[in-house]
């Protein structure tokens, strides 16, 4: 979860750098990638499928509308902007995880997630003057963060809540390639191709930050750790995101680092720590047969590739 919060909260200050059309961004990360994903994926062992691709569909189309709108949203808002709506997520995660993914957070938890959003919020609206943005920056904020939730949702039902689970690297793969589909209609109809010949050459190298760290291992990683952590717990640990967006945005992007903003830092690691301090239920453990493989959906399509998590017994 370290590994995600980090590569994820370096994403937004350094793929501001990049000074190509947001779509024609989203576009070129998205296909760079898959090929990446699919070498990694054969090298692994797991092979494409119909059901892969039809389990991931979904997710992937969501994932694509996000790219889009978070590349827009760079060019029309700051990092402390995006921020500030991407802080509200938990919140919409810990209503709809009940009565979708069957979790109940207790009420230490719901206390400590509203302190930890209170603390994001404070961590970018402690920026000042560099709160920039206008209200296309907000619809695009908002877009972003509520097309983002979707995908999170959608990651945790198929990782975990699946009879026959894909593994992380398999689901990435697919999610990635209907992304790339769904953002190549929206470029082709709004953006000239002439666009691509803004992409410079630092542009390049943000590039590849984006689409390996940012995208396949973040996202990679974070798949797999979906699995293993109910989506409002992970989706509290993802503020913490936001205090190293910030510190970065600082000497990138010259954003200056307030008082108010370190307070608020310290406000949301604590209340991850507080939540991480105390299980939300105690937990009795039992043995669990492990899915059987899809063996019509083709060897090596991901499921059951890795031990299902035990049954807990929430008291």
């Amino acid at each position: 979860m370290v590994g995600v919060v980090v590569a994820w909260g370096m994403g937004p200050p350094v793929s501001k750098l990049i000074t190509a059309p947001a779509l024609v961004t989203a576009f070129s990360r998205l296909w760079l990638s898959v090929p990446l994903l699919l070498a990694w994926m054969y090298a692994t062992g797991h092979r494409l499928s119909w059901r892969l691709l039809r389990l991931t569909a979904p997710a992937g189309v969501v994932f694509g509308l996000n790219m889009c709108l978070v590349f827009s949203a760079f060019h029309h808002a700051s990092i402390a902007t995006l921020s500030v709506m991407s802080a509200l997520q938990p919140g919409v995660v810990l209503v709809v995880a009940g009565p979708l993914l069957g979790e109940r957070a207790t009420g230490w938890h719901r206390s400590w997630t509203a302190v930890g959003v209170g603390g994001a919020v404070l961590v970018v609206l402690g920026a000042g003057s560099a709160m920039r943005t206008s209200t296309v920056g907000i619809a695009l904020s908002v877009g972003a963060m509520l097309s983002f939730t979707g995908y999170f949702l959608l990651t945790r039902i198929a990782r975990a809540k699946a009879t026959e689970p894909i593994d992380a690297l398999s689901w990435m793969a697919g999610v990635t390639i209907f992304s790339a589909i769904t953002v190549t209609p929206l470029l082709l109809l709004t953006e000239p191709l002439a666009g691509f010949g803004k992409l410079g050459g630092r542009d390049w190298l943000w590039l590849a930050w984006a689409i390996i760290v940012t995208g396949i291992v973040g996202h990679v990683l974070m798949a797999w750790v979906l699995r293993h952590i109910d989506a409002s717990k992970a989706s509290l640990y993802l503020l913490s995101m936001n205090v190293v967006a910030v510190l970065a945005a600082w000497p990138i992007h010259h954003e200056p680092l307030t008082a108010v903003q370190m307070l608020g830092g310290l406000v949301v690691l604590g209340a991850v720590a507080a939540v991480i301090s105390r299980p939300a239920a105690r937990v009795t453990t039992t043995a669990v047969a492990p899915p059987v493989q899809d063996r019509s959906a083709g060897a090596g399509d991901g499921a059951g590739a890795e031990p299902a998590p035990a049954v807990q017994a929430r008291q």
